[in-house]
C-alpha cells in the first residue's frame, strides 16, 4: 500500500482565522453549543487548552484568549470541500477527524521517489482550494500509522516521506503518545517507564496482549511499522446494528436506558479493542401501536466512549413521542472509522511551550532567588515505582 496522510493542524481554528484575518496570531478558542472547546489555535494549544475542555477552564488557562462561538455547519461544509479535493487525486480517501485523512495512492507510487511528486501535487491542490492559511502537513509511507506519524512531525506546508526500510528507525524515538491508545493505557505505559515507540515495540507481543488487550497488540504492530490496516473510503465505511425484542411493551425510561446499555456496551467494547470509533448513531423504536420512530445523532468527534454514547441515547429518547409502549429497540452505529487521537503538538509549539516555561522560571528565580528552585529529572526510568524514578536537583537557570 502507498499511504499518504494529509492533515491541516488545528483545522477549525485555522478556518476561522482564514475567514477573519484579525484573529490570526493570537490565542483563539472556539466553543460549541454545549459550552465546550470545539477548536483551538496553535497559540491557545500552547497554553494547555484542549478540545472538550469547559469554556471557563479555557479562559482561566489563557485569560488573553479570544473565545468565539464555533460555526459547526460552516466547518462541516469546508471539510466536505477538503475531502472532495483529496478524492480528485484518489477515490480511496478515509477521513480521520477534522482536517485529516488517509489517501491510498495506488500501486503506481509504491516507491518513495514516485510518491513524493504525487504528494506534493496533492498539497498544492489543497492550498489552491482552501487558501494559504490552511497549509497541510503531509506524511507518506507504506502503512497508515507511520504515514500519520510522519505528518505529525513536520511543519504545515511540508512533506515527510518515510521509506519502508527506514520505518523502525523513524518510529523508534517518537513519543508513545502518538499511538492510538486510551488515556488510561498511556498512563500505565508512563508508570512502566515506556515513553517511546521503540521501547513499546521491543515488548514481547504475548505480554502486550495480556496487559493491554487487542487494542494494545494493534498499537504494538503500529510501533513496529507493521500496521496492516487498509484505507477504507468513506462510502465503504462499515456500520453495526444491535437490537433487542422486548417481552412486554415498555414505557419506563430508565429501564429502557438499561436495555439500550446492555445491547450497545458490547459493540462499543469491540470497537475500542479494534481502535475504532463511530461518527453517527441512529436510535429506532417500534411501538405496540405499529408506530416506528427514529432519531439520529452525529458526533462532533468520532467516539466509542460508552458514557458519551449513553448520554446521546438519553437525549434521543427525550425527543421521542410516547403514545404507546416500546416493543423493539435498535441502535445503528454508523461511520465507523479509526479512532482519532488528540491534536498533537508540532515542533514549533514544543519550542514555544519551553520558552514560556523558561520565562516563568527566570521570573521566579529573580524574585525568590536561585537557591529556592528545584527541578525534577528522570534519573531511573526503569524503576518499578514512580517515586523511585525521579530526583530533585538544583536548577541552574
Amino acid at each position: 500500500m502507498s499511504a499518504l496522510y494529509c492533515t491541516i493542524p488545528y483545522f477549525v481554528a485555522a478556518l476561522a482565522q482564514r475567514d477573519a484575518p484579525d484573529l490570526a496570531g493570537s490565542p483563539l478558542v472556539l466553543i460549541d453549543s454545549d459550552g465546550r472547546v470545539f477548536g483551538v489555535s496553535a497559540e491557545a494549544a500552547a497554553c494547555g487548552i484542549v478540545v472538550g475542555m469547559a469554556a471557563k477552564m479555557a479562559e482561566m488557562r489563557c485569560p488573553e484568549a479570544n473565545l468565539a462561538q464555533a460555526d459547526v455547519v460552516h466547518c462541516q461544509d469546508e471539510l466536505e470541500i477538503y475531502l472532495q479535493v483529496l478524492e480528485c487525486s484518489s477515490p480511496q480517501v478515509e477521513p480521520h477527524g477534522w482536517g485529516a485523512a488517509y489517501i491510498d495512492l495506488g500501486d503506481s507510487t509504491q516507491q518513495r521517489r514516485d510518491a513524493i511528486a504525487y504528494c506534493q501535487q496533492i498539497g498544492r491542490a489543497v492550498r489552491q482550494e482552501l487558501g494559504p492559511a490552511l497549509q497541510p502537513a503531509l506524511g507518506w509511507d507504506n502503512t497508515k500509522f507511520t504515514a500519520q506519524a510522519a505528518a505529525r512531525r513536520v511543519h504545515p506546508g511540508h512533506l515527510l516521506a518515510v521509506d519502508h526500510s527506514e520505518e523502525r528507525t523513524f518510529l523508534r524515538p517518537l513519543p508513545v503518545t502518538l499511538l492510538p491508545l486510551s488515556v488510561d493505557t498511556l498512563r500505565r505505559l508512563g508508570f512502566l517507564g515506556l515513553r517511546t515507540c521503540g521501547q513499546y515495540a521491543e515488548l514481547p507481543s504475548a505480554a502486550v496482549g495480556l496487559q493491554f488487550g487487542r487494542a494494545g497488540q494493534l498499537a504494538h504492530r503500529c510501533a513496529r511499522g507493521e500496521d496492516d490496516r487498509p484505507i477504507i473510503p468513506r462510502y465503504q465505511r462499515p456500520h453495526q446494528e444491535v437490537q433487542c425484542e422486548l417481552d412486554a411493551p415498555l414505557r419506563e425510561r430508565e429501564r429502557m436506558l438499561m436495555m439500550l446499555q446492555q445491547i450497545v456496551a458490547p459493540a462499543l467494547a469491540e470497537m475500542r479493542e479494534n481502535l475504532k470509533a463511530c461518527a453517527e448513531m441512529r436510535l429506532r423504536i417500534d411501538f405496540d401501536d405499529k408506530d416506528v420512530q427514529e432519531r439520529t445523532r452525529t458526533f462532533l468527534f468520532p467516539t466509542a466512549n460508552e458514557a458519551m454514547v449513553m448520554r446521546a441515547l438519553s437525549q434521543l429518547l427525550d425527543k421521542m413521542h410516547w403514545r404507546a409502549g416500546a416493543v423493539s429497540l435498535a441502535v445503528v452505529l454508523e461511520g465507523i472509522q479509526d479512532v482519532v487521537g488528540e491534536q498533537l503538538t508540532l515542533f514549533p509549539l514544543e519550542n514555544e511551550r519551553e520558552r514560556r516555561l523558561l520565562e516563568v522560571q527566570r521570573y521566579l528565580a529573580a524574585r525568590f532567588g536561585d537557591n529556592r528552585l528545584r527541578r525534577v529529572v528522570l534519573s531511573h526510568p526503569s524503576a518499578p515505582l514512580p517515586e523511585w524514578r525521579v530526583d530533585w536537583v538544583e536548577d541552574d537557570a
